[in-house]
């Protein structure tokens, strides 16, 4: 078999590398192991997000917020909230990735994928030949060598995601986006939830303003969230004990959620002379090549930031140039979204990046959302919108803590992306009643007390 493209993993990047090389009119194939799907609708942003929606209802249910409401939750059928989850994710797989390559003409070999050498690859011991290869592997869980943490079995997002009971407790290790976002929909659905930390602040690549006020409201709910622990040793006795510079937790179980390494074993690329850089990473120009000519990569094999918007993009950027039509992938305006409750999104730069990169000419403003007359309508003002610029008042970055805050950064995005000032923001239309006018506000910000606007004017 030869192909113009062979693509090994079927996840986002290698789907939109399909996509994008049948267009081009490319001869293409994607080679998949496992599940079609990839890490994103099986077992990541899709079922996560599922559960933290799931949670959220419940707890709302739990506590209205409105005068004169009454409202209660009888508790959770966790098996029944799974298989609509696994329902929902097959329906996805079918539709946005089956379907899509049939329809595209892109067939997909089943098998592991192995570089015979550096021309030719082979999936369950049948030669296939292209005239370029393209690595989508993806990433997988990332257990730190912490004596007795293998042995003890804890889980990872993959067994939190599909657990077979939700336990009366759980130990968190791992203060990132995937530890906060779970342990929160774990103690939304019943479980007494300790959070551990080895660095000094919770979701540390942050604006520590918003970051400091997500755990407050994280601790208002129940969650124990310990920072700057080192965890020293894991033991298993029924429960789980975790010893740590800080003394011992335990918990009923344990989840460690402490980053992703690349999915690359296997492949037999010391025989294609594609090499890996010292974080295990694929090693790659700009063009997304790797140190073989003839092999590219994409995605979080590629050590690129861990989104799917990410994945795709650089999926497609990686085809393009393994085709010959050159094209850029281009991160400056890469948007963050930590899905808690309330969930903090993010664009550029933070304050302490800008004042470190620009100096004392930067300025920040910070409005709180209780100055935001949507959140007040909902009755829910936990947060706050924050704004940096330049000394010629470009826009740096936009910071949102907020219920729905990764449905209002694309203002933000687009500002960063094309250099907009933040006068520009102030004289757009933004809707009343809407979070998106916090936007609008808080450029006002930068010039005015927002305690003196109008809430309309």
């Amino acid at each position: 078999m030869t192909y113009d493209l062979l693509i090994v993993g079927s996840g986002s990047a290698g789907v939109a590398a399909a996509l994008e090389a049948s267009a081009l009119g490319a001869k293409a194939a994607v080679v998949e192991a496992g599940v079609l799907g990839g890490t994103c609708v099986n077992v990541g942003c899709v079922p996560s997000k599922y559960l933290l929606r799931a949670a959220d209802a419940f707890h709302r249910a739990r506590h209205p917020a409105f005068p004169g409401l009454r409202t209660e939750a009888l508790g959770v059928d966790w098996k029944a909230l799974l298989a609509g989850k696994e329902g929902l994710i097959a329906a996805l797989r079918k539709e946005k990735y089956q379907e899509v390559l049939e329809a595209a003409g892109v067939p997909v070999l089943r098998g592991r994928a192995r570089f015979l050498d550096g021309e030719r690859m082979e999936v369950e011991g049948r030669e296939v030949l292209a005239g370029r290869y393209l690595l989508a592997t993806g990433a997988r869980p990332f257990l730190p060598p912490i004596p007795g943490l293998r042995e003890s079995a804890p889980w990872t997002y993959l067994e939190a995601l599909s657990a077979p009971a939700l336990p009366e407790s759980l130990l968190v290790v791992g203060g990132g986006p995937i530890g906060l976002e779970l342990a929160q929909a774990f103690a939304r659905l019943g479980s007494r939830v300790t959070v551990l930390e080895a660095l000094p602040e919770v979701l540390p690549q942050e604006d520590r303003e918003l970051a400091r006020l997500l755990r407050g409201y994280l601790e208002e709910e129940g969650l124990r969230v310990h920072t700057g622990v080192r965890v020293e040793a894991v033991a298993r006795e029924g429960a789980f004990r975790v010893r740590t510079d800080r003394g011992v937790f335990e918990a009923e179980r344990l989840l460690v959620a402490t980053g992703r390494r690349p999915d690359l074993e296997g492949l037999g690329l010391e025989r294609a002379g594609v090499e890996r850089d010292e974080r295990g990473f694929l090693r790659l120009d700009p063009s997304l090549r790797t140190t073989n000519p003839r092999v590219y990569a994409a995605g979080d094999a590629a050590g690129l930031p861990q989104f799917v918007y990410v994945a795709a993009q650089s999926g497609r950027v990686a085809a393009r140039n393994a085709l010959g039509v050159k094209a850029p992938l281009d991160l400056a305006a890469l948007p963050r979204v930590t899905f808690t409750d309330p969930a903090l999104a993010a664009v550029g730069l933070t304050e302490e990046e800008a004042r470190r990169r620009y100096g004392a000419g930067v300025r920040a403003a910070t409005l709180p959302l209780s100055q935001v007359p949507k959140a007040l309508t909902v009755r829910d003002a936990r947060g706050a919108f924050k704004i940096v610029v330049d000394e010629e008042g470009t826009v740096l970055g936009l910071h949102v803590l907020a219920h729905e805050a990764g449905d209002v950064i694309q203002e933000g995005i687009l500002a960063v992306k094309y250099g907009l000032g933040y006068r520009d923001l102030i004289d757009t239309f933004h809707p009343y009643l809407t979070l998106a006018e916090g936007i609008r506000l808080v450029a006002q910000a930068l010039d005015a007390d927002p305690k003196k606007l109008s809430c309309c004017a």
